[in-house]
């Protein structure tokens, strides 16, 4: 019994994870610079796009991210 309610509340948990993960990454999409896509991916919220080391380093508006809410 105890056995199918963790896998119950697994595959609920996976589902409301990748719900917000794609909701995220919608988000996100409107506020990236260009050239930089956001998709939901198993471990979060992907980050593409040429350069993307270097402008994560030096442009603003990609730093807010790492910073987070304040």
């Amino acid at each position: 019994m105890f056995q199918r309610l963790s896998e119950r509340v697994g595959r609920e948990a996976r589902k409301r994870a990748e719900a917000r993960a794609s909701e995220l990454a919608e988000r996100m999409r409107a506020s990236l610079p260009g050239g930089i896509e956001a998709e939901a991916a198993p471990e979060g919220v992907l980050l593409t796009g040429r350069g993307i080391a270097r402008r994560f380093a030096l442009d603003p508006a990609l730093r807010w991210l790492a910073a987070g809410p304040r």
